[in-house]
């Protein structure tokens, strides 16, 4: 029914005007009313539209402008659904009555313009109906405390029942309300933290808790690691609470319902002092611990007792296969097994060491080196050290020491690989690696070989590594014991209560003061040993006293990475032998000393992130450098004044002076103006470097980049093959549109970083660009207005390519021209974006090669107005491969496979995302009922309103989990897809 609006609006309508009569003549005059007033009654809706249409504006103004504080509700939303329907559904009318128009004449026939004035005067009453409504609508509401994402743990060892029955027993403890600290304690290496690992993600699984916390200590580990781990994941900025932190914790936490796992334990935690009380009724606490004398504390424990044989043995099967059924090997397996005393972490290290072994002989030495005496003083770590000082000894002699070196790090902290590489260069692990790319393909491969003995672990970021802590404690008991005439000192990643002492400095080989909230130094220690010095990471530390380097001739890593230091002091000139430095991050930095000159045997310098404006021309006289990293972030257009003078950003030589230099990276802001007058020069002095192997560079303009590649001595090497000595890495940008934060290198190293972007607008294809562009592995075009495909390029340029995006390029009509291409097209493409392409039809034009786009797994296309089936002919058969699909606001599609074509049942097997947003006339997904979609999982939907009908059941999609769609869309689905699909919908 119409609303009290509406209904008093339609009588200021232009309606029929017959009162009188009643009967035929009343009904004839009726209808002729609607045609004749037809019209004014146009005039009327327009009027109301545009009503309607000012309210929907005030709406979305008020929803962006709270969106951070508050949400849109449901019925917000279904209002808003339903002005776009009848947007569409007003222009239907208007297109009728613009045609119908022509007509009035006597040839349009009567019923038409009845049934069009009649069709006029109902909508205008629904519009105004549909206006007046959002006045008694809940707009927003206050937002929803947002969920603290979940640290889920990877399955380090997958089912293993011993285990899993402790986190049985940890869940029956949680659901108790009156125990609110539990206790897990156990000898090291007995599987603790794998138990509080699965105990988290179970949680997490069931949702027994809102929030979970996970704080991972150490020997000594404070309250503060604990304070702000909990901040953290509840994003509350700590800047200037640190005084208030527990009584903010105890105030938001104390409604909440919570758990708090804290791993690695090693003394009394106050509680209290955290902002964890007992009057929090809903949160709970579980440590991890290896001494029992701390139960007495709990509300309750368990011990984590060894693996059952059954579990030892299976674990061991896990990791070397079915081998140790053979009778060479059982008896040698049982004995081993039983050496490892149920310890899950020594069976993994036995167990990795003898994979793919299968000589007995070196199983029966193993053994007899297990049942040798242990040298480890502590009873309870002896099984753990005995395995892991036996993995040690076997290793070659150039590996041990890049083992142990990781015990420099504390405790559950990532090490970035290339980093760590040139750490090992430059203390002479590697010593038989000349060249930095060598010695990167060196580390990496002994950085795999530690991860397969299961030393390391994968880090959250890609290409970070960790230490195990418990075998960090064993690699600096070795440490000690085998450099027993050495001296360390090693922090532990821990806020110190008191700084080092300069006693303490004397003699030491290595310094490890890693996020020590260090904020002094000793002013002139005696440490003439010292090979390595890590100050990483101590944001307090402004200042580096004068003498400080005086006595470190032998250093040869010098970190200083996130520190506010302000200046270098003279000193430095005594690091004749130092060979990395890193200032990046340095903010307060704003030049480097003149000293700088004597760093002679300097290999590795970053200076990315600093407040340094300019290179000192005494850069110029480190020949032994191999690798720069600067970057210009902070200066866009006014020169450089150094002391009141003005400085070039680089000046003339510096880099053609550099003639060792086999890796360098130029950070620079494309609206920087001074980088646009010197790009020129820089680029010829780059073109002269013979043992460039890496570059990062932007190329303002085409002519620039051409003349480099025409130039460039170590590019030209390339012709001689590509692991020759010419490039092994690039990243370059070639143009300025939409350059901002294209570059901002943290890599080095990645023969896979091989990365093109171009954004110039030319006619022809630069030959400079053809010859790049064969050896990229990433490629961006940006708003080049020629190209009408890829095919223009050729097959054989875009073979090695894995990612490509194409954005801003008006003439584009499709990717793959079959007509053109000739072979194979893009054979390895991984990763495809088309973003903002008006005159796109097609993804693939005519008949392709049948393996082109069969590795592809990632295809986005967004704003493509032209663009009517996403996978006409045999294109969907190709896709074998691809797992993520999105399409947006893409106006005219109306299908994804088209009707009408066969699809065999192995098309899209492994498409497990599809994303549908924005498509005003899509009408199918896939009219083939018999179509398999064995992988997908998640169906999201949005302003798709002529899509009635899906093709998904229980029977052809097993995976599907859910589909996000609006409310008012699902309503509109047809009840036989609504009665397939009931319990899969989420409405957003």
């Amino acid at each position: 029914m119409l609303g009290t609006a509406a209904a008093q609006a339609i009588g200021n309508l232009v309606t029929p005007a017959v009162q009188a009569g009643d009967g035929i003549i009343g009904c004839l005059g009726r209808k002729y009313g609607y045609v004749r007033n037809l019209s004014e009654n146009i005039v009327i809706l327009e009027r109301e539209e545009r009503y309607l249409l000012s309210k929907e504006a005030d709406v979305t103004t008020l929803l962006d402008r709270k969106e951070q504080i508050m949400e849109r509700t449901r019925e917000c939303t279904t209002w808003l659904d339903e002005v776009q329907e009848m947007k569409g559904k007003i222009q239907e009318l208007r297109n009728r009555y613009q045609n119908t128009s022509r007509c009035f004449c006597g040839l349009c026939p009567f019923p038409s313009l009845l049934k069009l004035g009649k069709t006029t005067v109902t909508k205008t009453a629904e519009v105004i109906d549909l206006k007046s409504r959002v006045e008694n609508i809940t707009i927003m509401v206050e937002r929803a405390p947002s969920p603290i994402p979940i640290r889920k743990h990877p399955e380090k060892i997958g089912n293993v029942p011993s285990l899993d029955e402790h986190v049985e027993m940890l869940i029956k403890l949680l659901k108790d309300d009156k125990l609110k600290r539990i206790g897990v304690w156990g000898l090291p290496g007995v599987g603790k933290t794998m138990v509080m690992e699965k105990l988290n993600n179970k949680v997490h699984e069931i949702q027994l808790f809102d929030d979970i916390f996970w704080v991972t200590l150490s020997k000594g580990g404070s309250v503060r690691k604990i304070q702000l781990a909990i901040l953290e994941q509840l994003k509350v900025e700590v800047k200037g609470i640190h005084d208030q932190m527990a009584d903010i914790i105890s105030e938001i936490l104390v409604n909440k319902k919570y758990l708090l796992l804290l791993d690695e334990v090693f003394s009394e935690i106050n509680l209290k002092e955290v902002g964890i009380h007992d009057d929090h009724e809903h949160g709970a606490v579980i440590f991890a611990y290896r001494d029992r004398d701390f139960c007495c504390l709990m509300d309750d424990h368990i011990k984590i007792e060894r693996l059952s044989n059954d579990d030892a043995k299976n674990l061991f099967r896990k990791i070397v296969g079915n081998i140790i059924d053979r009778p060479t090997y059982k008896k040698i397996a049982d004995r081993l097994l039983k050496e490892c005393g149920g310890m899950p972490q020594v069976i993994k290290l036995i167990a990795y060491s003898l994979r793919n072994e299968d000589d007995p002989a070196v199983w029966r030495h193993l053994l007899s080196d297990m049942q040798s005496p242990g040298t480890e003083p502590v009873q309870e770590l002896q099984e753990v050290y005995k395995a892991f000082k036996l993995i040690y000894d076997k290793l070659p002699v150039d590996k041990k020491p890049c083992l142990l070196y990781w015990a420099f790090f504390p405790p559950d902290y990532e090490v970035y690989q290339e980093y760590l590489i040139e750490c090992w260069k430059a203390e002479q692990f590697i010593v038989e690696a000349r060249k930095l790319g060598d010695a990167r393909d060196k580390g990496h491969a002994i950085i795999r070989e530690f991860e397969k003995k299961s030393l390391l672990e994968r880090g959250r970021k890609a290409g970070h590594f960790k230490m195990p802590l418990f075998l960090r404690r064993m690699a600096l008991k070795i440490m000690y014991q085998e450099e027993k005439d050495s001296k360390f000192l090693v922090g532990d990643g821990e806020e110190i209560e008191e700084q080092p002492l300069e006693e303490e400095w004397e003699g030491v080989q290595r310094v490890s003061l890693i996020s020590q909230k260090l904020y002094n130094l000793p002013c002139r220690p005696a440490c003439t040993k010292i090979s390595t010095l890590l100050l990483q990471k101590n944001p307090s530390l402004t200042k580096i006293p004068e003498l400080f380097f005086e006595y470190m001739c032998d250093l040869r890593v010098l970190d200083l990475y996130d520190t506010r230091i302000i200046s270098l002091t003279s000193s430095i000139s005594s690091l004749i032998n130092l060979r990395v430095l890193y200032l990046n991050n340095c903010s307060e930095l704003e030049e480097l000393p003149p000293e700088l000159e004597k760093l002679k045997s300097l290999e590795i310098l970053d200076i990315r992130c600093t407040g340094i404006l300019t290179l000192p021309e005494q850069l110029a006289q480190l020949t032994s450098l191999k690798c720069l990293r600067v970057s210009f972030k902070q200066n866009f257009g006014c020169p450089n004044h150094i002391n009141g003078q003005q400085e070039e950003m680089i000046p003339s030589n510096v880099i053609a002076s550099l003639s060792s230099l086999q890796e360098l990276s130029i950070d620079v802001n494309f609206k920087n103006q001074i980088w646009n007058q010197i790009v020129d020069r820089v680029a010829e002095e780059v073109a002269s470097l013979e043992a460039l192997t890496s570059l990062c560079f932007y190329f303002p303009r085409l002519s620039c980049f051409e003349t480099f590649i025409e130039n460039c001595i170590s590019w030209k090497k390339n012709s001689m093959g590509w692991e020759g000595n010419g490039f092994r890495s690039f990243r370059i940008l070639v143009g300025n549109h939409k350059a901002d934060n294209f570059l901002g290198f943290d890599f080095f190293g990645y023969t896979a970083e091989r990365h093109l972007r171009f954004s110039v607008v030319e006619e022809d294809i630069p030959f400079a660009l053809s010859k790049i562009l064969n050896k990229a592995l990433s490629f961006e075009l940006i708003g080049r207005h020629h190209a009408k495909n890829l095919s223009v390029f050729g097959t054989d340029y875009l073979k090695e390519v894995e990612a490509c995006t194409i954005e801003e390029c008006n003439e584009i009509e499709s990717i793959i021209d079959g007509g053109m291409a000739t072979g194979v097209s893009f054979e390895f493409l991984q990763k495809l974006h088309l973003i903002n392409l008006p005159k796109l039809v097609s993804i693939c034009k005519g008949s392709i090669h049948p393996t082109s786009l069969t590795k592809l797994t990632t295809l986005t296309l967004k704003s493509c107005p032209k663009l009517k089936c996403l996978f006409p002919g045999d294109l969907v058969q190709l896709l074998c491969h691809l797992q993520d699909l999105q399409v947006e606001d893409c106006s005219a599609i109306k299908e994804i496979i088209e009707d009408g074509i066969i699809v065999q049942s192995e098309a899209l097997p492994r498409l497990k995302n599809m994303e549908l947003c924005n498509l005003p006339r899509l009408f199918s997904v896939c009219e083939d009922a018999s179509f398999e979609w064995p992988s997908l999982e998640i169906m999201k939907i949005k302003t798709c309103p002529e899509l009635r009908d899906l093709p998904f059941s229980v029977e052809n999609a097993p995976k599907l989990k859910v589909i996000e769609c609006t409310i008012n869309w699902w309503s509109n689905l047809n009840d036989s897809v609504k009665d397939r699909l009931k319990d899969l919908h989420s409405f957003t």
